[in-house]
């Protein structure tokens, strides 16, 4: 193992050699927002799925839906430069 290489990503490695790789981006994707959501956010958004490149989120309020719709571009871009990757497409709440 090289000494910069972390655990994460060799078993990214081997799960997208298994062709796991769509359960491994879920659940990176998640990790990542709700780290970048925070912890109030986190707890008001109900579900996070990830699927070919569609972030989709339910949240339990209108108000927070609402906010999230008006900077949904910016998280987008913040969790890909997290990832390292062009991951998120879209992202889809309700």
């Amino acid at each position: 193992m090289q000494p910069d290489r972390t655990l994460d990503y060799y078993l990214q490695g081997a799960l997208r050699r298994l062709d796991h790789g769509d359960f491994a981006d879920e659940l990176r994707v998640e990790r990542v927002y709700r780290q970048l959501a925070g912890d109030l956010i986190s707890r008001l958004t109900m579900s996070v799925q990830f699927t070919k490149g569609v972030l989709s989120l339910r949240v339990a309020s209108a108000a927070l839906r609402s906010e999230l719709m008006r900077r949904r571009e910016g998280l987008r871009v913040k969790i890909n430069d997290h990832l390292g990757a062009e991951v998120v497409k879209t992202i889809y709440i309700r």
